[in-house]
């Protein structure tokens, strides 16, 4: 079955890990969101508490670049919107991935509340 990372990377399991040590947060690829980088809007691909992968051109992307993101979600409430610094970890076809900087109390407890109103 094809799915929507194999239709952003061209290839199967892109962001799967090769080790069990590499994710500390499991990947959400359920939740209706968008991410918006520096001002421009992009699609979701997953996200966790760690990072997120987008769809993009790439090429407006260094790995190591640091950028201003806004992570905008639909809950069964409404819209929320959380703001996050994150740094260009890896380029792969269609997809960017990003990893956090040092999360706040607050932001760790808004994407808690956002899990918990999904299983909900």
């Amino acid at each position: 079955m094809t799915t929507h990372k194999d239709i952003v990377s061209g290839r199967k399991n892109a962001n799967d890990n090769t080790t069990d040590q590499r994710r500390r947060f499991p990947r959400r690829d359920c939740d209706v969101c968008m991410v918006n980088v520096d001002g421009h809007p992009f699609p979701v691909v997953d996200w966790s508490q760690c990072g997120v992968l987008f769809e993009g051109d790439t090429r407006f992307f260094a790995e190591g670049q640091t950028v201003n993101m806004i992570l905008r979600f639909k809950t069964a409430d409404g819209v929320e919107d959380i703001k996050i610094t994150g740094k260009i970890v890896r380029k792969n076809g269609r997809a960017v991935a990003t990893t956090f900087s040092d999360l706040p109390e607050r932001t760790l407890k808004s994407f808690e509340k956002i899990i918990e109103r999904s299983v909900a």
